[in-house]
């Protein structure tokens, strides 16, 4: 980790003969007088902080000088008191960013943006060490990307290219609160590109996002090729744009979850919610459930392996196609051919929600895609 470094500086001055002349307002050593440069350093290690300005804006912990050079803006003291909590942020076509938690903003943010013409706007993202293995992207402010009047198309989007592994998906709509990660490769020019392609100067555009390197030793690195990464005992995972009320194609990506101390099953099931509905993995909105074989779910499908409603014992046949089903599909999380939703348990590991949506069907309004609660089930 990159430390910053901060000089002190004290004079003293050691009188062991002569006199400072008040009277006259002369002012002199004698021979024997010394005067003695003491210099103190301190050093700290240039961590994430929190802004002063609020609880979910992130900087890293800088002199005010540096902060400066690097045109960040200090928003709070850090390092008890010698740092400060330096915000960086860019919204600057063609930049390249060499800054860890750096801000990927529209231009005039917090106001929405709508460009005059089209194109991309590319940021490059380079290693800010050589242990760098990922980037996570935190969009903690994404929405206005807009869909094509072709269903689930995208007439703006977002994509994030690294130079090794399997890319995330380009998506687009209103993505607020995911998140994502992309691979570095293993040397220490390799960089990962960020687009914003922009296909509509008629609709307003608002994100902010988040970009954090994580070194290749570190304890919160997420598998490779996870797109994203869930922590804890439970849960819930969306489709990207599910907030927008419609899936996206050509989506093709692993949704990873740590397996907790002492838990061996991961339950899931449709979230609660009704609005918009939890669970349309299908070209066209439908009431019963499929699952099975890939076949029986051509244009779009979540992968969960080996489910059964307690990970063990296998699914009631004929009532279900297979004893464990591991795709699903189709209006609802349940047997093929049913509506009503159902708790499926998985004890295959590593915890995983794959996503598979085609390139080219056509898809009719609405297929939400999914939101799924989960729970670990202990040992």
């Amino acid at each position: 980790m990159r430390r910053s470094m901060q000089v002190l500086g004290v004079v003293l001055v050691s009188v062991l003969s002569g006199a400072w002349g008040l009277g006259n307002k002369t002012q002199h050593l004698g021979r024997d007088g010394k005067m003695f440069s003491l210099f103190s350093i301190v050093q700290f290690p240039n961590q994430v902080c929190t802004s002063a300005s609020s609880s979910t804006t992130y900087g890293t912990c800088y002199t005010s000088s540096e902060c400066t050079t690097k045109s960040g803006t200090a928003d709070g003291n850090c390092a008890a008191g010698f740092g400060v909590c330096c915000v960086i942020s860019t919204s600057t076509c063609s930049s390249t960013i060499s800054t860890n938690t750096t801000y990927i903003q529209n231009p005039g943010y917090p106001s929405s943006y709508t460009p005059t013409a089209t194109g991309s706007c590319v940021f490059t993202v380079s290693k800010v060490s050589d242990d760098i293995c990922q980037l996570r992207l935190d969009f903690q402010t994404m929405s206005g990307l807009a869909t094509s009047t072709t269903v689930g198309m995208c007439t703006d989007s977002f994509a994030a290219a690294g130079q090794t592994g399997k890319n995330p998906p380009t998506i687009c709509g209103t993505n607020t609160g995911y998140h994502m990660y992309t691979e570095f490769g293993a040397t220490s020019t390799d960089t990962i590109s960020l687009t914003m392609t922009y296909g509509s100067t008629t609709t307003a555009k608002t994100f902010n996002i988040l970009t954090r390197q994580i070194s290749c030793t570190a304890a919160w690195k997420a598998p490779t090729d996870c797109t994203q990464y869930f922590t804890g005992t439970a849960g819930n995972i969306k489709s990207y744009n599910f907030a927008g009320g419609q899936l996206l194609n050509s989506q093709y990506y692993t949704n990873c979850i740590r397996t907790e101390s002492g838990y061996c099953g991961i339950s899931w099931k449709e979230s609660s919610t009704t609005s918009p509905d939890p669970f349309q993995m299908t070209k066209s909105p439908i009431t019963n459930g499929g699952a099975g074989h890939p076949t029986a779910c051509p244009a779009s499908f979540i992968y969960i392996p080996n489910l059964s409603p307690d990970g063990i014992a296998p699914l009631p046949v004929p009532d279900a196609s297979q004893e464990f089903y591991s795709t699903m599909c189709g209006g609802a999380f349940a047997i093929d051919g049913k509506a009503i939703p159902l708790a499926l348990v998985s004890r295959t590991k590593p915890f995983v929600l794959g996503v598979f949506t085609d390139t080219a069907t056509a898809l009719t309004a609405p297929t939400t895609g999914f939101n799924m609660d989960y729970t670990q089930t202990a040992c």
